[in-house]
């Protein structure tokens, strides 16, 4: 009787062993990467959606703040302009993604096991992607301003008339110049009088005698706002 007994133990124990080992390898099948592609495609599919809705308005935002930045004359900065090449890259690549969830529209059972892990999986990958994306795109600033480029005005004895209209015309802006009261000076004339020439003798003797750092000059037509 005892040994019976003793032998109905260990059949017991093999069978119990046995069903936990079945159980393990359900689980082990159960969460494998394949099937976990599969059964979860919903929530993967809308973290895909959400991940990349947050990837749109994060480049507009960086792209108004680029055309803010081109409108004042500043450089774009290079690491923007890698950021939004990439990002304009995975959107378009994405759209096809999700071009492909719209199409089909179902339960989960009725769907192609091979699409749905083929999908699944890719929407999870460029969900990655995306995420590190919006982890690089917090830009301390977005441009820098441009250094101004001097100019080198070289007037001759030629180029400049030196009458005694002109000189007393070039001491006067001078003397503005140097005035601290002064922030804008006019020179006006008669076309072909020598005005742009006279502004170029002002802005050489400006550096000459280091009045400012720079001195720039530009063309402004008449219907500029």
């Amino acid at each position: 009787m005892e040994i019976g007994k003793r032998q109905e133990r260990k059949m017991a124990e093999f069978a119990a062993s046995a069903a936990a080992n079945t159980v393990g390898n359900l689980a082990t099948e159960y969460t494998s990467p394949y099937l976990s592609y599969f059964f979860r495609y919903g929530k993967i599919a809308e973290d895909f959606k959400n991940q990349r809705n947050e990837l749109r308005l994060k480049e507009e935002r960086v792209k108004n703040e680029v055309d803010i930045a081109v409108r004042q004359a500043e450089i774009i900065e290079k690491d923007v302009e890698n950021w939004l090449a990439r990002v304009e890259k995975e959107l378009r690549e994405t759209q096809i993604l999700e071009d492909e969830m719209d199409r089909i529209k179902c339960s989960k059972w009725c769907l192609n096991w091979g699409w749905r892990h083929s999908l699944s999986k890719n929407l999870a990958k460029k969900t990655l992607i995306i995420s590190k994306l919006l982890e690089t795109c917090n830009f301390p600033s977005v441009g820098r301003r441009a250094p101004l480029q001097g100019i080198e005005f070289i007037i001759t004895s030629k180029d400049f008339r030196d009458s005694e209209s002109s000189r007393s015309a070039l001491k006067d802006i001078m003397e503005a110049l140097n005035a601290k009261d002064v922030n804008m000076i006019g020179l006006y004339g008669m076309p072909g009088v020598g005005k742009t020439t006279l502004a170029k003798e002002v802005g050489k003797l400006a550096l000459e005698q280091k009045l400012f750092d720079k001195v720039v000059m530009f063309t402004m037509s008449q219907n500029s706002s």
